[in-house]
Protein backbone atom coordinates (compact mmCIF):
# COMPACT_ATOMS: atom_id res chain seq x y z
CA UNK A 1 0.00 0.00 0.00
CA UNK A 2 1.56 3.17 -0.95
CA UNK A 3 2.67 5.39 1.32
CA UNK A 4 0.84 8.70 0.84
CA UNK A 5 -2.29 6.36 1.08
CA UNK A 6 -0.97 5.12 4.60
CA UNK A 7 -0.73 8.80 5.89
CA UNK A 8 -4.60 10.10 4.45
CA UNK A 9 -6.38 7.17 6.12
CA UNK A 10 -3.98 7.47 9.60
CA UNK A 11 -5.30 10.99 9.52
CA UNK A 12 -9.12 9.95 9.42
CA UNK A 13 -8.36 7.12 11.70
CA UNK A 14 -6.59 9.63 14.77
CA UNK A 15 -10.21 11.33 14.54
CA UNK A 16 -11.92 7.70 16.02
CA UNK A 17 -9.01 6.25 18.24
CA UNK A 18 -9.96 3.50 19.99
CA UNK A 19 -6.68 2.87 22.01
CA UNK A 20 -6.65 0.77 24.92
CA UNK A 21 -6.04 2.66 28.10
CA UNK A 22 -6.64 5.67 26.37
CA UNK A 23 -10.21 6.27 27.81
CA UNK A 24 -10.92 8.54 30.84
CA UNK A 25 -7.28 10.42 29.84
CA UNK A 26 -8.32 13.78 28.69
CA UNK A 27 -10.43 15.23 31.84
CA UNK A 28 -12.67 17.91 32.74
CA UNK A 29 -13.09 20.88 30.00
CA UNK A 30 -11.33 18.87 27.09
CA UNK A 31 -14.39 16.18 26.86
CA UNK A 32 -17.20 17.47 24.57
CA UNK A 33 -20.72 15.56 24.60
CA UNK A 34 -21.95 14.69 21.35
CA UNK A 35 -24.19 12.52 19.57
CA UNK A 36 -23.10 10.42 17.12
CA UNK A 37 -24.07 6.60 15.75
CA UNK A 38 -22.77 3.43 15.68
CA UNK A 39 -22.64 2.36 11.21
CA UNK A 40 -22.92 -1.03 11.07
CA UNK A 41 -23.56 -0.71 7.32
CA UNK A 42 -19.97 0.17 6.06
CA UNK A 43 -17.53 -2.50 5.38
CA UNK A 44 -13.55 -2.76 4.75
CA UNK A 45 -11.37 -3.58 2.00
CA UNK A 46 -7.66 -3.27 3.01
CA UNK A 47 -4.96 -4.18 0.31
CA UNK A 48 -7.75 -6.27 -1.91
CA UNK A 49 -9.07 -8.12 0.73
CA UNK A 50 -11.97 -8.05 2.59
CA UNK A 51 -11.35 -7.05 6.13
CA UNK A 52 -13.34 -6.66 9.58
CA UNK A 53 -12.01 -4.89 12.74
CA UNK A 54 -11.62 -5.64 15.61
CA UNK A 55 -11.11 -5.21 19.25
CA UNK A 56 -7.94 -6.75 21.27
CA UNK A 57 -10.70 -9.09 22.72
CA UNK A 58 -11.60 -10.00 19.22
CA UNK A 59 -15.15 -8.31 19.68
CA UNK A 60 -16.01 -6.55 16.01
CA UNK A 61 -15.70 -2.84 15.89
CA UNK A 62 -17.78 -0.50 13.98
CA UNK A 63 -17.16 3.17 12.68
CA UNK A 64 -19.11 6.21 14.07
CA UNK A 65 -20.68 8.70 11.85
CA UNK A 66 -21.14 11.79 13.19
CA UNK A 67 -22.08 15.13 10.98
CA UNK A 68 -22.05 13.49 7.99
CA UNK A 69 -18.01 12.17 8.35
CA UNK A 70 -17.01 8.70 8.97
CA UNK A 71 -14.44 8.24 12.27
CA UNK A 72 -12.71 4.35 12.05
CA UNK A 73 -10.87 2.98 14.80
CA UNK A 74 -7.43 3.99 14.53
CA UNK A 75 -6.05 0.72 16.43
CA UNK A 76 -7.78 -1.84 14.20
CA UNK A 77 -6.74 -0.04 11.33
CA UNK A 78 -3.32 0.78 11.95
CA UNK A 79 -2.47 -2.99 12.41
CA UNK A 80 -3.97 -3.74 9.37
CA UNK A 81 -2.05 -1.64 7.13
CA UNK A 82 1.42 -2.06 9.60
CA UNK A 83 1.40 1.53 10.87
CA UNK A 84 2.33 1.25 14.66
CA UNK A 85 0.45 3.17 16.68
CA UNK A 86 1.09 4.33 20.65
CA UNK A 87 -0.44 6.71 23.01
CA UNK A 88 1.76 9.34 24.81
CA UNK A 89 -0.38 9.81 28.13
CA UNK A 90 1.94 12.43 29.39
CA UNK A 91 1.28 14.75 26.75
CA UNK A 92 -1.84 13.62 25.41
CA UNK A 93 -1.21 12.79 21.72
CA UNK A 94 -1.52 9.78 19.62
CA UNK A 95 1.38 9.32 17.80
CA UNK A 96 1.22 7.00 14.17
CA UNK A 97 3.87 5.86 12.32
CA UNK A 98 7.78 5.86 13.76
CA UNK A 99 8.56 8.64 16.16
CA UNK A 100 11.78 10.84 15.22
CA UNK A 101 14.07 8.43 17.43
CA UNK A 102 15.70 5.26 15.67
CA UNK A 103 12.78 2.55 14.89
CA UNK A 104 14.87 -0.39 15.27
CA UNK A 105 17.66 0.43 17.90
CA UNK A 106 18.17 -2.97 18.90
CA UNK A 107 19.72 -4.67 22.20
CA UNK A 108 21.46 -8.61 22.39
CA UNK A 109 19.21 -10.74 24.37
CA UNK A 110 21.46 -12.20 27.26
CA UNK A 111 20.22 -15.57 28.79
CA UNK A 112 21.22 -16.76 31.73
CA UNK A 113 22.54 -20.26 31.61
CA UNK A 114 19.24 -21.48 33.63
CA UNK A 115 16.94 -19.63 30.29
CA UNK A 116 19.78 -21.70 28.27
CA UNK A 117 18.17 -24.83 29.63
CA UNK A 118 15.06 -23.97 30.15
CA UNK A 119 15.23 -23.36 26.02
CA UNK A 120 17.00 -26.51 25.48
CA UNK A 121 14.12 -28.70 27.16
CA UNK A 122 10.88 -26.38 25.94
CA UNK A 123 12.29 -27.77 21.75
CA UNK A 124 13.47 -31.21 23.41
CA UNK A 125 9.44 -31.89 23.91
CA UNK A 126 9.30 -32.63 20.41
CA UNK A 127 10.37 -35.27 18.48
CA UNK A 128 12.13 -34.45 15.46
CA UNK A 129 12.75 -30.78 16.21
CA UNK A 130 14.68 -30.81 19.75
CA UNK A 131 17.37 -28.66 18.00
CA UNK A 132 16.52 -24.61 19.59
CA UNK A 133 16.69 -21.69 18.40
CA UNK A 134 16.18 -18.45 19.91
CA UNK A 135 15.91 -14.70 19.06
CA UNK A 136 18.89 -12.99 19.77
CA UNK A 137 18.29 -9.48 20.04
CA UNK A 138 15.14 -7.28 21.45
CA UNK A 139 14.18 -3.48 20.95
CA UNK A 140 16.12 -1.15 23.35
CA UNK A 141 14.50 -1.22 27.01
CA UNK A 142 12.42 -4.86 26.35
CA UNK A 143 12.81 -7.87 28.20
CA UNK A 144 13.00 -11.70 27.76
CA UNK A 145 10.16 -12.90 30.42
CA UNK A 146 9.95 -16.55 29.52
CA UNK A 147 9.54 -19.70 27.13
CA UNK A 148 7.61 -23.02 26.85
CA UNK A 149 6.27 -25.42 24.76
CA UNK A 150 2.70 -24.66 23.78
CA UNK A 151 0.68 -26.33 21.21
CA UNK A 152 2.86 -27.57 18.52
CA UNK A 153 5.66 -25.10 18.89
CA UNK A 154 8.20 -23.06 21.19
CA UNK A 155 7.10 -19.86 22.59
CA UNK A 156 9.30 -17.23 23.72
CA UNK A 157 7.68 -14.43 26.15
CA UNK A 158 8.90 -10.67 26.16
CA UNK A 159 7.30 -7.64 27.50
CA UNK A 160 6.78 -6.16 23.86
CA UNK A 161 7.08 -9.21 21.70
CA UNK A 162 6.18 -12.62 20.78
CA UNK A 163 8.37 -15.30 19.18
CA UNK A 164 6.84 -18.42 18.25
CA UNK A 165 9.10 -21.36 16.67
CA UNK A 166 6.76 -24.04 15.09
CA UNK A 167 6.74 -27.19 12.26
CA UNK A 168 3.65 -24.93 11.30
CA UNK A 169 2.96 -22.56 8.70
CA UNK A 170 0.77 -20.47 10.85
CA UNK A 171 -0.21 -18.11 7.75
CA UNK A 172 -1.17 -20.82 5.99
CA UNK A 173 -5.00 -19.29 4.67
CA UNK A 174 -4.49 -16.19 5.22
CA UNK A 175 -4.11 -13.17 2.87
CA UNK A 176 -0.41 -12.23 3.50
CA UNK A 177 2.13 -9.38 1.83
CA UNK A 178 5.52 -10.71 1.16
CA UNK A 179 8.35 -8.73 2.45
CA UNK A 180 12.50 -9.42 2.13
CA UNK A 181 13.93 -9.36 5.48
CA UNK A 182 16.94 -7.01 5.52
CA UNK A 183 19.20 -10.59 5.11
CA UNK A 184 17.75 -11.62 2.03
CA UNK A 185 15.16 -14.36 3.41
CA UNK A 186 11.26 -14.21 2.05
CA UNK A 187 8.86 -13.11 4.88
CA UNK A 188 5.47 -12.52 5.07
CA UNK A 189 2.96 -9.81 6.89
CA UNK A 190 -0.55 -11.65 7.80
CA UNK A 191 -3.39 -10.81 10.23
CA UNK A 192 -5.79 -13.17 11.75
CA UNK A 193 -6.48 -10.53 14.21
CA UNK A 194 -5.85 -7.15 15.41
CA UNK A 195 -2.29 -8.23 15.96
CA UNK A 196 -0.20 -8.29 12.84
CA UNK A 197 2.31 -11.96 12.33
CA UNK A 198 5.68 -11.89 10.60
CA UNK A 199 6.48 -15.34 9.67
CA UNK A 200 9.44 -16.71 7.96
CA UNK A 201 10.73 -19.94 7.06
CA UNK A 202 14.02 -20.91 8.82
CA UNK A 203 15.24 -24.49 8.23
CA UNK A 204 12.82 -27.20 8.93
CA UNK A 205 10.38 -24.37 10.81
CA UNK A 206 8.90 -21.80 10.83
CA UNK A 207 9.21 -18.77 13.13
CA UNK A 208 6.31 -16.10 13.61
CA UNK A 209 7.07 -12.70 15.61
CA UNK A 210 4.62 -10.50 16.52
CA UNK A 211 4.01 -7.77 19.17
CA UNK A 212 0.50 -8.23 21.34
CA UNK A 213 0.56 -4.43 23.11
CA UNK A 214 1.30 -3.21 19.64
CA UNK A 215 4.76 -1.48 21.24
CA UNK A 216 7.06 -2.84 18.04
CA UNK A 217 6.16 -1.62 14.81
CA UNK A 218 7.05 -3.60 11.57
CA UNK A 219 10.00 -2.66 10.97
CA UNK A 220 11.29 -3.64 14.40
CA UNK A 221 9.80 -6.99 14.25
CA UNK A 222 11.41 -7.45 10.63
CA UNK A 223 14.71 -6.37 12.06
CA UNK A 224 14.49 -8.96 15.25
CA UNK A 225 13.87 -11.61 12.45
CA UNK A 226 17.03 -11.95 11.00
CA UNK A 227 18.43 -12.13 14.94
CA UNK A 228 16.97 -15.85 15.33
CA UNK A 229 19.34 -18.36 14.95
CA UNK A 230 20.29 -21.81 16.68
CA UNK A 231 20.93 -22.53 20.00
CA UNK A 232 24.28 -24.56 20.65
CA UNK A 233 24.55 -26.97 22.85
CA UNK A 234 27.25 -28.09 25.68
CA UNK A 235 29.07 -25.74 27.32
CA UNK A 236 28.85 -23.22 24.44
CA UNK A 237 25.05 -22.38 24.41
CA UNK A 238 24.90 -18.92 23.72
CA UNK A 239 26.16 -17.48 20.40
CA UNK A 240 29.25 -15.52 19.28
CA UNK A 241 29.39 -12.41 21.75
CA UNK A 242 29.38 -9.63 19.84
CA UNK A 243 28.69 -5.75 19.30
CA UNK A 244 26.43 -3.92 16.77
CA UNK A 245 28.66 -1.53 14.81
CA UNK A 246 28.06 1.74 15.24
CA UNK A 247 28.68 4.19 11.97
CA UNK A 248 28.73 7.52 12.46
CA UNK A 249 27.05 9.60 10.13
CA UNK A 250 30.00 10.30 7.58
CA UNK A 251 30.97 6.76 7.32
CA UNK A 252 27.48 5.37 6.31
CA UNK A 253 27.69 8.51 3.54
CA UNK A 254 31.13 6.84 2.89
CA UNK A 255 29.86 3.68 2.45
CA UNK A 256 27.20 4.98 0.17
CA UNK A 257 29.37 6.91 -1.83
CA UNK A 258 31.41 3.13 -2.23
CA UNK A 259 28.83 1.25 -3.86
CA UNK A 260 27.60 4.38 -6.04
CA UNK A 261 31.10 4.03 -7.62
CA UNK A 262 29.55 0.70 -9.09
CA UNK A 263 26.54 1.46 -12.01
CA UNK A 264 23.46 -0.89 -11.41
CA UNK A 265 25.23 -2.10 -7.88
CA UNK A 266 24.52 1.02 -5.63
CA UNK A 267 22.24 -0.10 -3.42
CA UNK A 268 24.63 -0.08 -0.34
CA UNK A 269 24.97 -3.22 2.39
CA UNK A 270 27.19 -3.33 5.11
CA UNK A 271 28.09 -5.43 8.74
CA UNK A 272 26.03 -4.79 11.27
CA UNK A 273 28.16 -7.02 13.95
CA UNK A 274 31.54 -7.42 14.64
CA UNK A 275 32.85 -9.35 17.67
CA UNK A 276 33.36 -7.72 21.06
CA UNK A 277 36.34 -5.84 20.86
CA UNK A 278 36.74 -5.26 17.61
CA UNK A 279 36.40 -1.70 15.63
CA UNK A 280 35.28 -1.01 12.36
CA UNK A 281 38.02 1.37 10.20
CA UNK A 282 37.33 2.15 7.03
CA UNK A 283 35.61 1.04 3.66
CA UNK A 284 36.06 1.73 0.65
CA UNK A 285 35.55 0.70 -3.49
CA UNK A 286 38.50 -1.92 -4.79
CA UNK A 287 38.20 -3.66 -7.49
CA UNK A 288 34.97 -5.16 -8.43
CA UNK A 289 33.13 -4.61 -5.14
CA UNK A 290 33.40 -2.39 -1.57
CA UNK A 291 35.68 -3.40 1.16
CA UNK A 292 34.35 -3.06 4.58
CA UNK A 293 37.81 -2.86 6.87
CA UNK A 294 38.04 -4.08 10.84
CA UNK A 295 40.74 -4.82 13.27
CA UNK A 296 39.82 -8.17 12.77
CA UNK A 297 37.70 -8.59 9.65
CA UNK A 298 37.69 -8.05 6.45
CA UNK A 299 34.16 -8.06 4.48
CA UNK A 300 33.66 -7.70 0.72
CA UNK A 301 30.62 -6.95 -1.32
CA UNK A 302 30.94 -7.69 -4.98
CA UNK A 303 28.59 -8.77 -8.06
CA UNK A 304 31.38 -11.69 -8.23
CA UNK A 305 31.55 -14.96 -6.83
CA UNK A 306 35.45 -15.53 -5.40
CA UNK A 307 34.62 -19.09 -4.46
CA UNK A 308 33.62 -19.92 -8.20
CA UNK A 309 37.07 -22.16 -9.03
CA UNK A 310 37.59 -23.23 -5.32
CA UNK A 311 36.80 -26.61 -3.78
CA UNK A 312 34.96 -25.54 -0.90
CA UNK A 313 32.94 -26.78 2.35
CA UNK A 314 29.14 -25.91 2.07
CA UNK A 315 27.62 -24.91 5.66
CA UNK A 316 24.48 -23.59 7.07
CA UNK A 317 24.66 -19.95 8.44
CA UNK A 318 22.59 -19.49 11.60
CA UNK A 319 19.89 -17.92 9.59
CA UNK A 320 19.49 -21.02 7.26
CA UNK A 321 21.39 -19.20 4.39
CA UNK A 322 23.77 -21.56 3.01
CA UNK A 323 27.50 -20.43 1.99
CA UNK A 324 30.38 -21.76 1.21
CA UNK A 325 34.16 -21.73 3.11
CA UNK A 326 37.26 -22.13 0.70
CA UNK A 327 40.63 -21.16 1.46
CA UNK A 328 42.85 -19.20 -2.05
CA UNK A 329 45.83 -18.70 0.08
CA UNK A 330 46.36 -19.21 3.77
CA UNK A 331 43.52 -17.33 4.92
CA UNK A 332 39.73 -19.11 5.07
CA UNK A 333 37.33 -17.31 3.34
CA UNK A 334 33.28 -17.21 3.67
CA UNK A 335 31.24 -16.27 0.72
CA UNK A 336 27.12 -16.67 0.48
CA UNK A 337 24.70 -14.94 -1.72
CA UNK A 338 22.64 -12.04 -0.53
CA UNK A 339 20.20 -10.54 -2.95
CA UNK A 340 21.98 -9.74 -6.06
CA UNK A 341 25.59 -9.76 -4.58
CA UNK A 342 28.24 -12.22 -3.12
CA UNK A 343 29.34 -11.52 0.82
CA UNK A 344 33.35 -12.66 1.67
CA UNK A 345 34.53 -12.70 5.24
CA UNK A 346 37.56 -13.48 6.30
CA UNK A 347 40.14 -12.69 8.99
CA UNK A 348 43.62 -11.37 8.99
CA UNK A 349 46.44 -14.00 10.43
CA UNK A 350 42.63 -15.82 11.46
CA UNK A 351 42.01 -14.03 14.43
CA UNK A 352 38.23 -15.18 14.20
CA UNK A 353 37.06 -18.53 14.13
CA UNK A 354 34.99 -20.15 11.78
CA UNK A 355 31.90 -19.72 14.46
CA UNK A 356 32.46 -16.07 15.13
CA UNK A 357 32.44 -15.41 11.00
CA UNK A 358 29.58 -17.14 10.30
CA UNK A 359 27.74 -15.09 12.89
CA UNK A 360 28.78 -12.06 11.77
CA UNK A 361 27.92 -13.04 8.17
CA UNK A 362 24.12 -12.91 9.10
CA UNK A 363 24.09 -9.69 10.57
CA UNK A 364 25.26 -8.19 7.01
CA UNK A 365 22.08 -6.23 5.52
CA UNK A 366 20.78 -3.10 3.49
CA UNK A 367 21.79 -0.09 4.98
CA UNK A 368 18.58 2.34 5.01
Amino acid sequence: MKKNMKKSVATMMVLGMTLTGAAGVFAGTQLEKISAYLNHGISFNVGGAAYTPTDGNGKKLAPITYNNSTYLPVRALADALHVPVTYDGANKQVIIGETNSNPTALTNVTYTAAQKEAIQKAFAQFEGFETAYAPQQMTTGDTFKSVAAGGDGVNFIFNHMKVDVSPRDYSEGYTSKEVKLSNGVSAKWYSPSDIGMLTFELDDRYVTLSSPDHKLSQAQLQQIAVSVQKVKSGNDQGITAFENVSYSKQQLEQIRKSFAQFDGFTTAYAPQHMVAGDAFKSVGAGGDGVNFVFNRMNVTVSPRDYSFSYDGKTVKLPNGVSAKWYTPEKTDMLTFKLDDRYVTLSSQNNQLTHTQLEQMAVAVQKVK
